[in-house]
Formats: C-alpha cells, sequence, structure tokens
C-alpha cells in the first residue's frame, strides 16, 4: 500500500531537514561522513566538536512534525556531591536561563545540557546554522567555568 499524502509530506520534511543539517556540517568544516552516529532516540543524528564542547543534533520525531534538536552535555555532577553546591548550581543555571536566546539549560539525571530544538516545519538553512552554532558557541564558552565553579566533569557525550 502507498503513503497517504500526511506520511509522504513528513518524510520529505525530514530529508530535507537531513540535507540542510549536512550542509551546515559541510559550510562549519566538518565531514559528514564522520559526524553521522547510530541514535535510537533519533530517526537521523550527528556529533560535534567546539572546543571542549561535544554537540549532538538530532532529527527526532514528534506527533505534529519531526524536530530538530540540538543539545551538549556542558557537565557532568559528581554523584554524591554537595547538595547545597547541587542547589546553588540549579538556582545559577534558572538565572543565566533568563538571558538566553533560543536555547535553555536542562538537566537530564547528573548532566547539565543546554538544548535548542524546533520544528522542522518551515525550517530553513539559516536556522539550521544558527541553532548548531548557538549551541555549540555557548557550550564552549561555559563548561569549563561551570565546572570549575561548581565541581564535576565536562560533560563529554549529550
Amino acid at each position: 500500500m502507498g503513503l497517504s499524502l500526511f506520511e509522504n509530506s513528513r518524510e520529505i520534511n525530514t530529508n530535507s531537514a537531513v540535507m540542510m543539517v549536512e550542509d551546515v556540517l559541510i559550510a562549519l568544516g566538518h565531514f559528514v561522513n564522520d559526524c553521522r552516529v547510530e541514535d535510537p532516540q533519533a530517526t537521523r543524528a550527528w556529533r560535534v566538536s567546539k572546543g571542549s564542547a561535544q554537540v549532538s543534533i538530532q532529527i527526532i520525531a514528534r506527533a505534529d512534525h519531526p524536530h530538530l534538536r540540538v543539545t551538549s552535555a556542558v557537565m557532568r555532577l559528581t554523584a554524591g556531591g554537595d547538595p547545597a553546591a547541587r542547589a546553588d548550581l540549579h538556582a545559577d543555571l534558572l538565572s543565566r536561563n533568563g538571558e538566553l536566546c533560543g536555547l535553555a539549560f536542562a538537566a537530564r539525571g547528573d548532566q547539565v545540557l543546554l538544548v535548542a530544538e524546533r520544528s522542522t516545519l518551515d525550517l530553513d538553512r539559516s536556522e539550521v546554522l544558527d541553532l548548531i552554532r548557538r549551541v555549540s558557541d555557548h557550550a564552549d564558552a561555559v563548561d569549563n567555568a561551570l565546572v570549575a565553579s561548581y565541581g564535576g566533569t565536562l560533560g563529554g557525550t549529550p
């Protein structure tokens, strides 16, 4: 049986987003074949580095439309660390979120992430470039300072 019109438009939208991501990665100086990774949570995924930051780029399925999600694990908290220091870190991150545009700090387990996500509907190349640059530049700018201030280690793979 053939694809319904809706399923076909999702596939076209996803393929377009993949082509834009790979075009941007090439423009940023990355070798696309080296960036592609398997990710069971994503339709397609890539991983790149910017300084000390590791950045994950994913096309993920959502109910409405596929989304482009760019994340970087900026730090990993020490297990069993000082609860007061953890509370101070979380307060600092919430305060920093108020100053950010188009991305936010989040927590996943013991990792502190920078996250930007957008629907691929009407996505254009400049937006893909902006999301990747915004996350990678900011993650690289803050990761070492956060570790120095609150302990833990650099984040590694998001």
